[in-house]
């Protein structure tokens, strides 16, 4: 039997968020999403604080940068150096619109696992999702959850 996995999107656009809902509404292995929309709730939510102290541990987080209140380099920061070696491992996947190098190399520098340019045109941006999938749910190796 496959297991579920969990994703943790970081996402303010709800036209992005149906259009990953709609890019994995047919997954295999079996998928579970959660959703924040800016990044102060990210922390939250992957540190169990407050309204997210019964939050389940993603396996994967799916990344916006340009997010209200805290950007998502800023996330990335705040991950990378907890405390909690499980937030420091943790898979993140900067999913975004942004395709400079700057940004490239400034998501790499704090450690995103992966960079990838939202497409524009929906039957690329679907690939894109389900390829992105097909790797992290199906090819890697994710760590230990606790």
């Amino acid at each position: 039997m496959t297991r579920l996995h969990r994703l943790l999107v970081v996402e303010d656009s709800e036209s992005d968020i149906e259009l990953l809902r709609e890019a994995l509404s047919d997954s295999e292995p079996a998928l579970e999403l959660d959703v924040v929309r800016h990044g102060e709730d990210a922390l939250s939510f992957l540190r169990r604080e407050g309204e997210f102290e019964s939050a389940a541990c993603p396996d994967l987080v799916v990344l916006d940068l340009n997010l209200p209140r805290m950007g998502g380099f800023e996330v990335l920061r705040a991950l990378r150096e907890d405390v909690d070696p499980r937030l420091r491992r943790l898979p993140v996947v900067v999913f975004t619109t942004s395709a400079t190098a700057t940004d490239i190399d400034k998501a790499y520098d704090l450690h995103a696992s992966s960079f990838v340019t939202k497409p524009t045109a929906f039957e690329h941006y679907l690939d894109t999702v389900r390829a992105f999938r097909e790797f992290w749910l199906r090819v890697a190796r994710l760590p230990a959850n606790a």
